[in-house]
């Protein structure tokens, strides 16, 4: 293998950096649901709208909203031929590539068929121990949009039914749905609840509305915990009177990662720009409806503070009404060694070592931030010890082998438009040699020499870091905006409610407390899709958030019947007086629980009392 130097534009990112390189080696980027070969989906934030729509290579998206700072944020696909041109219009202050998403669900022992089986036998309530009371409330969600971003929604299931039969759910967009004239951003395909109910009446409804949720989806579990009616399996789900919009997540991603070589993982999803669609389709489905969107979704990349363009589109979306809120999974990464943190010496060095697998062959990416009045130095030493390269910062460049092909990316970007600070980014393009590659970190210039770094999730199985690393900062990135509820999980099956073992902990990079909340999310009982009334047992940040987003419900429910508006701040307020806080004494610890667990009847109480 070799180094070779690029003049790839410094100002962009990383990942766009990567991809322009790419289509210089004449290699093309694969189509995705929302994305014709050769176009990227990006998040942009611009200080001008109208001179950002006159760019003729720009095919627009949504317009997002308003960020902190006064721009707009919006989405849009771009061709990699124009990504420079794009990005260096004065318009343009930010320009981010969007990234791949994946289920935060737990994988624990295999499920015997034993353990499937009718809910009059598994109840729901109990295993969501003292947090879901809404039998007790006379609000259950009446007048409220659950919005569920996932994959596969049963939408025939009697929980997701009125008692005369008709559809619960307002709307369902499959983002890999074929594409008509009126798509929602041009892609995927939107059945109406007159189109579902018109398939309800099929003897195959799944073959008549031209949608197949799949066996055990999650997107359905999910749904159930958050909304179920029980009407079907005999217990109901947090909020059961609710309306509901269901966005089937595009499966786009996987078309890239054969693309690159590597092989298909159903886990692998759609990517940020998607997402933040999603979100915003959802909110226009409500109107002026109080809604809470579940986002059981997570990646590792980013810079875990908030200011990366998904998480401050979701804080605008958020904030441009009241009565809205999204919930995000904090993750399930404490234990797999992802996430490093450290400090390098003036004229000295750190080292990160990372164990890759002999034969792993699945794309990684490593991205590590530092402060920006420092100056570091990044050399990659494969496992054999001979460095391969010495990259300074504002610098970029690939690895190449024997047959000229890429094999790494690198990137070292000065002054990132978002956040200030530098970045580093390791992208691992396909098969390398297994065992501990060391990435050594040279302190050039030294201010305060502080950094952290991630591994980027992987499809499949996870590369981690050599121990000495830390379990704290591994929460699910996307959640670490500041208008962003995060939920972290319990076991409620075992004495004292232990934190899940698989929960993500906190906090942000900037210090902030994330995740905000626990919530029941081990061995969670829940509907599974295409077996008619049967449940089944997940585990996971991914059923921990929708208890969550089921509770805000009930609370918007509750205001909403008393006429009382509830920004982002309130409900998260709100949520804070009524957790149950019975931290543990160990910092560490206690960075996994954010404020508690909430407790419904307390949150209904602190309404009733405005």
């Amino acid at each position: 293998m070799r180094f070779e130097w690029t003049d790839i534009f410094a100002d962009i990112d990383p990942r766009l950096q990567r991809l322009m390189q790419r289509r210089r080696r004449g290699l093309s980027t694969p189509p995705t649901a929302s994305t014709e070969v050769g176009e990227v989906a990006v998040i942009a934030k611009v200080n001008d709208v109208e001179a950002w729509y006159s760019m003729t290579e720009v095919r627009e998206g949504a317009e997002v909203g308003t960020t902190a700072d006064g721009n707009i944020i919006v989405t849009a696909r771009v061709p990699v031929s124009r990504l420079q041109s794009v990005r260096s219009s004065p318009c343009v202050i930010s320009l981010q590539a969007s990234q791949s998403l994946q289920l935060t669900t737990e994988d624990l022992t295999p499920q015997p068929p034993s353990l499937i089986g009718n809910r009059d036998n598994l109840n729901l309530e109990k295993s969501l121990s003292n947090t879901q009371k809404a039998s007790a409330l006379e609000q259950q969600g009446n007048n409220v949009v659950v919005g569920i971003i996932d994959v596969g929604c049963d939408f025939a299931h009697q929980n997701f039914r009125h008692p005369d039969g008709s559809t619960r759910i307002l709307a369902l967009w499959d983002q890999d749905g074929s594409s008509e004239p009126d798509s929602p951003f041009g892609y995927g395909k939107v059945y109406s609840s007159a189109e579902i109910n018109q398939a309800l009446q099929a003897e195959d409804p799944y073959k008549a509305l031209g949608y197949n949720p799949k066996k055990y989806a999650h997107g359905t579990h999910v749904m159930d915990i958050a909304a179920g009616n029980g009407n079907g399996t005999g217990n109901p789900g947090i909020s059961p009177e609710a309306d509901i919009v269901f966005v089937h997540f595009s499966n786009g991603a996987v078309e890239a990662v054969l693309a690159d070589g590597g092989n298909a993982v159903d886990k692998s999803l759609g990517d940020t720009t998607e997402l933040v669609e999603a979100v915003d389709f959802i909110f226009e489905i409500a109107e002026n409806c109080p809604c809470a969107i579940n986002i059981s979704l997570a990646l590792h990349g980013g810079p875990h503070d908030g200011t990366a363009l998904v998480e401050q589109s979701i804080d605008a979306l958020v904030s441009n009404k009241p009565n809205r809120a999204v919930v995000i999974a904090a993750g399930n990464s404490y234990y797999k060694g992802i996430h490093a943190s450290g400090k390098v010496p003036k004229n000295g060095f750190t080292d990160l070592h990372w164990d890759i697998p002999r034969g792993h062959w699945h794309y990684k990416a490593l991205e590590l931030w530092y402060d920006k009045q420092d100056k570091f130095q990044l050399e990659l030493i494969p496992p054999d010890g001979q460095s391969l390269v010495s990259l300074q910062l504002g610098e970029n460049g690939e690895i190449v082998d024997e047959d000229d092909n890429t094999v790494i990316y690198l990137s070292h970007r000065f002054c990132d438009p978002n956040n200030g600070d530098n970045m580093i980014g390791v992208f691992m393009e396909s098969r390398l040699p297994g065992g501990i590659w060391t990435v050594r970190l040279h302190g050039v210039e030294v201010s305060n020499g502080n950094f952290h770094a991630w591994i980027e999730r992987e499809d499949g199985s996870q590369t981690s870091f050599v121990a000495p690393h830390d379990n704290t900062h591994t929460v699910n990135s996307i959640g670490c905006g500041h208008n962003i509820i995060m939920v972290g999980s319990y076991d409620p099956t075992k004495p004292n409610q232990p934190i899940s073992y698989f929960s993500s902990s906190g906090p942000t990079r900037d210090g902030r407390k994330k995740p905000d909340f626990i919530a029941p999310g081990q061995n969670i009982w829940a509907a599974a899709s295409l077996t008619g009334n049967k449940s089944y047992r997940k585990s996971g940040t991914s059923m921990s958030a929708p208890v969550v987003t089921g509770i805000i419900a009930l609370m918007l429910s509750e205001a909403d019947a008393r006429n009382i508006q509830l920004d982002i701040n309130q409900i998260r307020e709100i949520l804070i007086q009524s957790a149950e806080n019975n931290l543990p004494e160990d910092p560490l610890q206690k960075a996994r629980y954010g404020y508690g667990s909430i407790d419904i009847n307390t949150a209904i109480s602190v309404i009733r009392a405005m």
